[in-house]
C-alpha cells in the first residue's frame, strides 16, 4: 500500500478538483482525511503490461482491403466446425502479435493476446489471415476515410465499398478470405455487405463477446460475420457467441445454441414488411426488395405489411453513438460497468491516440453532439435514449404481429466514391439500420437482386436474441433470391 502520509501537491489539487466536479463541498480538513484514506487504500503500482512482438508485415492487396497480416495463415486447431476457412479481422479487434491500428495513424498497438472472438475462431480450426481496413474508430459508413487508404470495392470501383468494416467486406468479395469479422454500431457490418454484395450479420447486443475489441459506443456495439453465404455466416457466429467473464455485458447473455440446424426450415414463419423503412427508401430499391420478399410464400413463409415508425432514430443513433465515444476518449477507452475496455495493452493505446490527436474525420464525427450534449448538460443524450425507448415498444408491437421484418438495407443505390461528405449524407445510408442497435436486435443482411449490376440487399430484423430466427429468414430469401421460380 501506498504511505498514507506521501500527499503531493498534485494529489492535494486532483482531490481538489474531484470535490468541485462533483459538488462536494466540504472543509479543507476534511478533504485532506479523505485524501489520506484514498492514498492508504491505494494499490502499488505495476509496470505497463508488454505487449506483442509483432510477427506481421503490410499486405499487398489488390483493393487496400488488408493491412498486417501473418506470413502465412495462423492455425491452432485441425478440428472444428471452420477447418480450412480463412478469416480476416476488422482492425480494431485484438490479434496477438499484429499491430492493431482502429485505421487511424493515432492510433497504434501490437497486442500479446487475442480477443475473445479470435480465440473461438482459432479453437474451431479457422485459419487466421490477419487485420481488415476499416474507417477511423469504426467512424463512417462509407470507407473512404481510413488513415491507411481508401477500401476498393470488389464489384466496381466507381463505388464505396461500404463502412466502417470497409476492408472486411471487400476482402471476403474479392475471395482473398473466405470470412472475415467486423463490428457494427449502426450499420458498420450490413453497409459493407450490402454495398459488397455478401452477407453481414449483426448479431443480438450482447449476444458475442467484446473482450478484446475497442468500443465505439458500448451500448450499441456489436462483432459479426461476414460471409458469401448465409450457412457460412451462421455457423461463424456459432463459434463466436457466447457469454464470457471478460465481458460483463454477456453475463445475461443467452446462449447462441445451434444456428446452423433448421436453417433451411422457414415453413410456417410469417415475415412482416414494415411500413418506414419502405416508404423511406426509393421506389427502386423498395420495389426490388419487396418483390423478393414476397416470393418466400413458396417456401411456406407468410408475407404481410406490417407499421412500424422509425421516426428520427438515425438522428438518436448519432447523438447516442458520439457521446458515449467522447466518454470512452475521457476515460481511456472504458465506459465503466458497460462492456471490457479495461485491458491495460489497450487502454495505453487509446490514451497515447488521444494525445496524439485523432484528426479531422473523428473530430467532424464527435464534436457536434460532443457540444450539444454538453451544452445541454446531457440532456440531448437523454432525449435521444428516450426516443430509443419509445421505438423498442413500437418495434416489440409490431413483433407481436410478425416473426422477422424483411426491408431494403440501404435506401438508395450503392453510393459513388465521393459523393459522401456530410453528416445529412450518412442518414439514407444508415436509415435502416441504425435504429436496430438501439433496439439490440439481430439483424442480417445479404444481396438479392441486381439493378444495373450493382446488388441490391434486403435485410431481415428479429425479436433480440432470436438470432436463429433471423439467419433461417435470410436463408430463405437467399433460396428464392435465386431460384427460377
Amino acid at each position: 500500500m501506498t504511505d498514507a502520509t506521501a500527499a503531493t501537491d498534485a494529489d492535494r489539487e486532483l482531490m481538489r478538483e474531484q470535490a468541485a466536479r462533483l459538488h462536494l463541498d466540504v472543509p479543507d480538513q476534511v478533504r485532506a482525511e479523505i485524501l489520506a484514506d484514498a492514498l492508504g487504500s491505494a494499490p502499488d503500482e505495476r509496470p505497463p503490461t508488454r505487449t506483442g512482438d509483432d510477427r506481421g508485415h503490410r499486405a499487398d492487396d489488390d483493393h487496400n482491403a488488408l493491412l498486417a497480416v501473418y506470413d502465412e495463415p495462423r492455425v491452432e486447431s485441425g478440428h472444428g466446425t471452420l477447418v480450412g476457412i480463412t478469416v480476416a479481422l476488422k482492425d480494431n479487434l485484438a490479434v496477438a502479435d499484429l499491430e492493431m491500428t482502429c485505421g487511424s495513424g493515432a492510433y497504434s498497438v501490437v497486442p500479446s493476446f487475442d480477443a475473445t472472438v479470435v480465440e473461438r475462431l482459432l479453437e474451431e480450426g479457422a485459419g487466421v489471415v490477419g487485420k481488415a481496413n476499416m474507417e477511423p474508430f469504426a467512424m463512417g459508413p462509407t470507407g473512404e476515410f481510413s488513415d491507411f487508404g481508401h477500401v476498393e470495392n470488389p464489384l466496381n470501383a466507381a463505388l464505396v465499398a461500404g463502412g466502417s468494416s470497409s476492408g472486411s467486406g471487400a476482402a471476403v468479395a474479392a475471395g482473398t478470405v473466405d470470412v472475415a469479422l467486423g463490428t457494427d454500431t449502426g450499420g458498420s457490418v450490413r453497409i459493407p455487405a450490402a454495398c459488397c454484395g455478401i452477407v453481414g450479420v449483426k448479431p443480438s447486443h450482447t449476444l458475442v463477446p467484446r473482450y478484446g475489441f475497442v468500443d465505439f459506443a458500448p451500448s450499441l456495439d456489436t462483432i459479426g460475420p461476414l460471409a458469401r453465404d448465409v450457412e457460412t455466416a451462421a455457423t461463424v457466429l456459432e463459434a463466436i457467441a457466447g457469454p464470457d467473464r471478460r465481458d460483463p455485458t454477456t453475463s445475461s447473455a443467452r446462449e447462441a445454441g445451434t444456428l446452423t440446424d433448421g436453417l433451411d426450415d422457414a415453413d410456417g414463419l410469417r415475415v412482416g414488411l414494415p411500413s418506414t423503412p419502405f416508404s423511406r427508401a426509393t421506389d427502386a430499391a423498395a420495389g426490388a426488395v419487396r418483390a423478393v420478399a414476397t416470393r418466400l410464400e413458396a417456401v411456406g413463409v407468410e408475407v404481410v405489411d406490417v407499421p412500424l415508425d422509425l421516426a428520427e432514430m438515425e438522428t438518436a443513433y448519432l447523438t447516442v453513438g458520439s457521446a458515449e465515444f467522447v466518454w470512452l476518449l475521457e476515460q481511456d477507452g472504458v465506459v465503466r460497468g458497460h462492456g471490457s475496455g479495461y485491458n491495460e495493452e489497450l487502454r495505453a493505446a487509446f490514451r497515447a491516440a488521444r494525445e496524439r490527436g485523432l484528426g479531422e474525420h473523428v473530430a467532424r464525427r464527435i464534436l457536434p453532439p460532443a457540444f450539444l450534449d454538453a451544452r445541454s448538460a446531457g440532456r440531448t443524450y437523454a432525449r435521444a435514449r428516450r426516443e430509443g425507448i419509445a421505438f423498442e415498444e413500437r418495434l416489440d408491437e409490431t413483433f407481436s404481429r410478425v416473426d422477422a421484418l424483411v426491408m431494403p438495407t440501404l435506401r438508395d443505390r450503392v453510393p459513388a466514391v465521393g459523393e459522401t461528405t456530410t453528416r445529412a449524407d450518412f442518414l439514407p445510408i444508415i436509415g435502416n439500420t441504425a435504429p436496430f442497435n438501439i433496439a439490440g436486435t439481430p439483424a442480417v443482411t445479404l444481396p438479392v437482386t441486381e439493378r444495373s449490376g450493382v446488388p441490391v440487399s434486403a435485410q431481415v430484423v428479429a425479436p433480440r436474441f432470436e438470432d436463429s430466427v433471423a439467419l433461417r429468414v435470410a436463408r430463405a430469401l437467399e433460396r428464392v433470391a435465386t431460384s427460377t421460380a
